[in-house]
């Protein structure tokens, strides 16, 4: 299981937000932690890879964490609704 890591702008966005979401946004964090390696596992947590290492998981209806696959981690670098996440990969490298 690869290690996970929050960029500290994410977190920051993360702990102003109310409990029942935070617990959202915690539980579709740890089941990519857990499901990651298993990839007919991802359909059914809500993870879809998008474009080079970048990937995104569910948390909710709207919600969106964007993460990137390292070497040794899974690095959870940002969130957002649809046209957040377009805007954020447009820049991503």
């Amino acid at each position: 299981m690869k290690e996970v890591r929050i960029d500290q702008r994410l977190l920051a966005t993360v702990r102003k937000l109310a409990a029942a979401e935070r617990r959202e946004i915690g539980g579709a964090i740890a089941a990519t932690q857990e499901l990651f390696d298993s990839p007919h596992a991802h359909t059914g947590a809500g993870i879809r890879k998008l474009k080079g290492r970048w990937y995104e998981v569910r948390a909710g209806l709207a919600l969106r964490i964007i993460f990137r696959e390292c070497d040794d981690c899974l690095s959870f670098e940002f969130m957002g609704n649809h046209d957040d996440v377009q805007r954020f990969l447009k820049g991503a490298k």
